[in-house]
């Protein structure tokens, strides 16, 4: 017994000099606001979580603001908007979109619609998918020809935890683990003088609740819009985390609990929206430099993220996030509703071969190989550096794809030249893509890429300043 008790007297003042030292703070700790800083770094932690779901919502906030079906893509809640033209410089909804495929798109709310029917025609031999993403722009499900086939099918999208009886005509079931869907369907075009052909099938991609199924469905007749999805709205001040509550809790995700649970010291995630009247004024000012730090780590985190080759920056985080999410954040920030690499590979390039920043100042060559890693097509498309958004040009060209072989010169080898410069290259036989007069970024797209590729055991070309 004196043992324990000797043992217990030594382990008490171990534990009060301990603390004793613990509580001692330096003179650079006793000049900072303890509340303060606790609001700043949990607010960035909620920031760098949130992106992801505050990418999504922001676009379905942005692209629902219509009464009717509209041919630029938007559409009301639980309905289908399509695109009837090719992207370009106009189109300023989110960053690095494609300038290969025509769009449909809807988001859902599944607690409102209860299950829905997407309604896939016959494709034959043009590319498709049907991407479904998650409130977290998680993928869910892609449909394409390898799991879906070219000659229609009928799938049914369910909330999670659905029981109710799958009827007759329903190919298969994908079921959401949160009530917001966002699908985003994709149709190739073999270059402008396909455009009407690829409309006819595009036309056909269908979306209605499942109590509408077995009637007759027309295609969408589709409002004419007055001009491209306009700008996301940027919130102001500390609005940013009460769009961030809204989502958390309208999509909880319970394994995720242990990080979200946290954020209810700053009056997110709670049983009650996110109310910055409540936040004492340390908090709210901790919060407001959060804001401006994260979305500088994010950008920061999102020019290294991935795996390189060749200086190009691979993505294979797309669409298949688990925990990682300042690799969500960086995505969605620069590239939101990204395919999983087995669909579509993203590699991206601020830099030459040199590592120093593209730029229209320079002229540029890459030389693209006869074997190009994609067993549907591939493009290279031109961005801005600063917003990532397609930029006018002389000649209307935005992007070089093999969609687009009546545009290509191919050289005997079978490989594909292209200049990359603002002046018209004197090479008649070099394929030419734009460069703006500033600072650019170059985004590849290969879908359906090979095995290779996706090992990251394919070099990709370089791209070399003259």
């Amino acid at each position: 017994m004196r043992k324990l008790l000797y043992k217990k007297s030594v382990l008490t003042s171990l534990v009060c000099s301990l603390s004793s030292i613990i509580a001692m703070p330096s003179l650079a700790q006793q000049s900072i606001n303890p509340e303060e800083e606790l609001a700043y770094n949990l607010g960035v932690q909620a920031f760098i979580y949130g992106t992801g779901p505050l990418t999504v919502a922001a676009v379905r906030q942005t692209t629902t603001s219509v009464d009717a079906p509209m041919d630029n893509a938007m559409a009301p809640l639980n309905e289908m908007g399509k695109t009837r033209v090719l992207s370009g410089p106009q189109d300023r909804i989110v960053p690095t979109v494609n300038n290969d495929t025509l769009y449909s798109q809807a988001h859902y709310d599944l607690d409102l619609s209860g299950p829905m029917v997407i309604d896939i025609p016959r494709t034959d031999n043009r590319y498709y998918i049907v991407q479904l993403l998650d409130a977290y722009s998680d993928s869910i499900e892609d449909l394409h020809v390898k799991n879906v086939g070219d000659q229609g099918s009928k799938v049914l999208l369910v909330n999670k935890g659905w029981a109710g009886e799958v009827p007759e005509g329903i190919d298969r079931v994908v079921e959401s683990r949160t009530p917001m869907v966002w699908l985003i369907q994709r149709t190739g075009v073999f270059g402008e003088q396909d455009l009407d052909d690829a409309l006819v099938t595009h036309d056909k991609f269908l979306s209605y609740p499942l109590d509408q199924l077995g009637a007759e469905h027309d295609i969408v007749e589709l409002k004419a819009s007055t001009g491209r999805i306009p700008p996301m709205a940027r919130p102001e001040g500390l609005e940013w985390y009460s769009l961030i509550d809204r989502e958390l809790r309208k999509n909880p995700i319970p394994e995720d609990a242990a990080i979200v649970d946290q954020f209810q010291q700053i009056g997110i995630g709670g049983s009650t929206p996110f109310n910055p009247e409540a936040l004492t004024s340390a908090q709210k000012k901790g919060l407001m430099r959060a804001i401006e730090s994260s979305q500088q780590i994010i950008q920061y985190a999102g020019r290294s993220i991935g795996d390189v080759n060749n200086g190009w920056s691979m993505m294979y985080e797309g669409g298949r996030y688990g925990n990682d999410y300042l690799s969500r954040a960086s995505i969605n920030m620069r590239a939101a509703g990204l395919n999983v690499p087995e669909r579509a590979l993203y590699p991206n390039r601020y830099t030459d071969s040199n590592g120093e920043q593209l730029s229209g100042d320079n002229q540029y060559r890459m030389t693209m190989p006869a074997d190009a890693p994609a067993e549907a097509f591939w493009s290279l498309t031109m961005y801005d550096a600063k917003n990532l958004f397609m930029v006018e040009n002389f000649i209307q060209r935005y992007s070089i794809s093999t969609n687009r072989k009546d545009e290509l010169k191919y050289a005997e080898d079978g490989t594909l030249p292209i200049c990359i410069q603002y002046v018209k290259p004197s090479d008649p036989t070099c394929n030419w893509l734009p460069a703006p007069q500033d600072d650019f970024y170059l985004h590849m797209r290969l879908y359906e890429p090979t095995q290779p590729v996706l090992d990251n055991e394919y070099p990709l070309p370089q791209v070399e300043k003259l």
